[in-house]
């Protein structure tokens, strides 16, 4: 298969199959405010600090201090970092393959493990759009507020307070019903998955 990938979503196609993976899919914006801080890198940092303090702390109390146990600390909160990066805070990714031979569209999401969530047949997919909306920030007094105190924190939230717009890829099917595969702030990126699978479909 020829693999692409592009930050936020990948395709992999041979002559009969596409499969296209994305972390995009939902259209809303969350909080910018703990996206900023309690990123899933931080997060890591923080589970790792903590298995490697319990253990430093154990060992401590049992045998009393040596460079050897901070030697051990400063390994398992290395070691534990990309472990607890990639499998306990590893990011959810929605999965589309499009399988010619089979005939159908299956719909997974994996995070954990798959779990499929639709199989839709070709012939049933009659063509691709692309939805626009819009998020206003609702709440203007509380915007206010929090800018104040980070101006006073010389603190920039880059996003913070401003309208957002979202433009979702969507497979609409023949009873008139639609399927989200793709969602993001920017129609050139959601333009060039629409492209590549409208030219694999043919439709």
């Amino acid at each position: 298969m020829i693999e692409k990938e592009e930050g936020m979503y990948s395709f992999a196609k041979d002559a009969t199959t596409l499969v296209f993976r994305t972390t995009h899919f939902v259209a809303e914006r969350g909080s910018v405010l703990h996206s900023g801080i309690y990123n899933r890198e931080f997060s890591s940092v923080l589970a790792s600090f903590a298995v490697a303090g319990v253990a430093y702390s154990v060992l401590v109390m049992s045998f009393g201090k040596g460079v050897v146990f901070v030697v051990l600390f400063l390994v398992l909160f290395i070691g534990t970092f990309p472990l607890f990066r990639k499998f306990i805070f590893r990011e959810r990714f929605l999965e589309t393959i499009f399988d010619k031979t089979a005939a159908d569209a299956v719909i997974s999401r994996c995070w954990f493990r798959k779990k499929i969530l639709e199989q839709i047949p070709l012939s049933e997919i009659k063509t691709l759009w692309i939805d626009k909306k819009m998020e206003e920030v609702v709440n203007r007094d509380g915007v206010a507020f929090v800018e104040k105190i980070s101006a006073q924190h010389h603190t920039v939230i880059p996003g913070f307070g401003e309208d957002a717009v979202f433009y979702s890829l969507k497979l609409r099917c023949a009873d008139g019903t639609d399927r989200t595969i793709f969602a993001d702030g920017s129609m050139k990126q959601v333009l060039a998955v629409y492209e590549e699978i409208r030219d694999f479909l043919k439709i």
